[in-house]
């Protein structure tokens, strides 16, 4: 017994029609950090995209390293291979035409840097709204993962997109997708969101198709342990600002934890108490694994496991797959969703129904046509549905929000508490507000 859902992709409108005749044809797009990740995939993605110009690259080092790649090149190339201008800074270039008139911000700097380059996007925005509050034009933002590593600073950038959408709600009407005060969209570039199983989970649980949700199960396994094992890797590897550890539960868990808060739903599952303890590598002594049990307001549980010890290359040709196991258990019914990420046939979404005596234990497939698919790594093509969503609300259209602040913030608010856990020894309360920390 199968069912499909179908993720038809619905009739695209344009949220800011007043402005229809003003609008370019393409997304003016800035891309904010040079480094390995976005000359692998974000620079080639956006190029490719017909509907899309790479307005201008920004980053404060001429020739951006990585020893995940030792073959970046300068800012002065890029230039050149991409057509557009390279600024050294945000404030270079907020202060410039481009700045005040593009339509987003692609950010892809180091985690520590993502919150004080958010609140200067933001602030930009809101310069724009109160500067003329009918015609702006909304600035849009991507996030790469995490969206931060500091739990007060998630909140604050949480706070601060709250704020824009107050001060917007009287001029938007029911078909804008703003944010607003000046913001188009804040997504936080979780791909694996995005994707259609994602949506289609979702939609089981947000319809109550799983009944109230009681208990979650998560696995994640990487194939990392060669960026978590070098102490070169500083970025992955050694602590910043008020972080407790870094590794793999800021590195990589990130993402299996967003998709979990995105398909149950932030109001559904939220955190309150974290246990967990971590090991690490002898080498840098970055968080390699660990095992953790969240308690959320509601009493509902889930038990949370990761580690980069799977043996390979995520990244090596051919790639090693990541293993992925998450259980969505609800009083009605449950939906598993497992397998490895580079082979859809591995596995796939499965709806176990409850809500139905003559249907009891029945198995649904969701996707049937898809399998299993995680986080999008494809180098090839116009990216992953995260940007492609991106993209449309710069453009004016409708998109899907498969990863925003407030998922970005339970996501970080669990890691942290995670950290805090593994070095008192003790369940750590979920910060929830930065009078608490």
């Amino acid at each position: 017994r199968s069912q499909v859902i179908t993720m038809a992709k619905p009739q695209l409108k344009r949220w800011y029609s007043s402005r229809d005749s003003s609008c370019s044809t393409k997304a003016s797009i800035v891309l904010i950090g040079a480094g390995w990740w976005s000359q692998g995939w974000h620079l080639p993605h956006l190029h490719r995209n017909e509907e899309v110009t790479i307005s201008a690259i920004v980053d404060s080092s001429p020739h951006p390293t990585s020893n995940l790649d030792p073959n970046l090149e300068s800012l002065a190339t890029l230039a050149t291979r991409y057509d557009c201008p390279i600024f050294h800074s945000l404030a270079e270039l907020l202060e410039s035409p481009i700045g005040k008139s593009m339509d987003g911000a692609l950010v892809c700097t180091p985690h520590a840097t993502h919150y004080a380059i958010g609140v200067e996007l933001i602030q930009e925005a809101k310069r724009r709204y109160e500067e003329d509050e009918k015609n702006y034009k909304p600035l849009s933002v991507l996030m790469e993962k995490p969206m931060t590593t500091d739990v007060d600073e998630a909140i604050q950038l949480h706070t601060l997109l709250m704020e824009r959408k107050e001060a917007d709600k009287y001029n938007k009407d029911e078909n804008d997708q703003r944010i607003g005060g000046g913001i188009g969209c804040f997504l936080v570039n979780h791909s694996a969101n995005f994707r259609p199983q994602a949506r289609a989970a979702h939609e089981l649980i947000e319809t109550g198709k799983l009944g109230d949700i009681r208990h979650v199960t998560a696995f994640f396994a990487s194939p990392l342990s060669w960026i978590f094992d070098d102490p070169s890797n500083t970025g992955w590897n050694e602590k910043r600002g008020s972080m407790l550890g870094n590794g793999f539960a800021w590195g990589q868990q990130s993402h299996i934890l967003s998709w979990i808060y995105h398909v149950a739903g932030v109001e559904n599952l939220v955190p309150s108490k974290v246990f967990c303890h971590m090991t690490k590598s002898d080498k840098t002594g970055a968080d390699v694994s660990h095992a953790a049990t969240v308690i959320c307001s509601n009493g509902a549980t889930f038990s949370l496991s990761g580690t980069s010890l799977l043996p390979g290359n995520a990244h090596s040709d051919p790639p090693v797959a990541k293993r992925i196991e998450i259980k969505i258990f609800g009083t009605k019914g449950a939906v598993i969703y497992r397998g490895d990420d580079r082979d859809p046939s591995s596995g796939k979404l499965e709806w176990l129904r409850g809500d139905d005596e003559e249907e009891m234990g029945a198995v649904e497939v969701q996707c049937p046509d898809l399998g299993f698919e995680f986080e999008d790594l494809d180098q090839d093509g116009n990216g992953p549905a995260s940007l492609q969503c991106f993209i449309d609300s710069c453009l004016g259209l409708d998109y899907y929000v498969g990863a925003d602040c407030l998922t970005g913030l339970r996501s970080v608010q669990t890691i942290e508490a995670m950290y805090r856990s593994h070095v008192s020894g003790n369940c750590e309360i979920i910060i929830d507000s930065t009078e608490e920390s």
